[in-house]
């Protein structure tokens, strides 16, 4: 598995995309978005706030 991970960061890297350890909790009070880093409120929402990402 940490094959595969250090695979998947390479080819984010290589397509400038910074790598983020973030996981979404659609069910948190507040949570932070994986793609933008947006914190928000996240009940009744199914995207980002901020970017758009559909996490639902």
């Amino acid at each position: 598995m940490s094959l595969h991970h250090r695979h998947l960061d390479d080819m984010t890297r290589r397509q400038g995309l910074p790598v983020r350890d973030v996981v979404l909790d659609p069910d948190a009070e507040e949570t932070q978005c994986p793609a933008c880093l947006t914190k928000f409120r996240p009940l009744g929402l199914a995207r980002c706030p901020d970017c758009g990402l559909r996490f639902r």
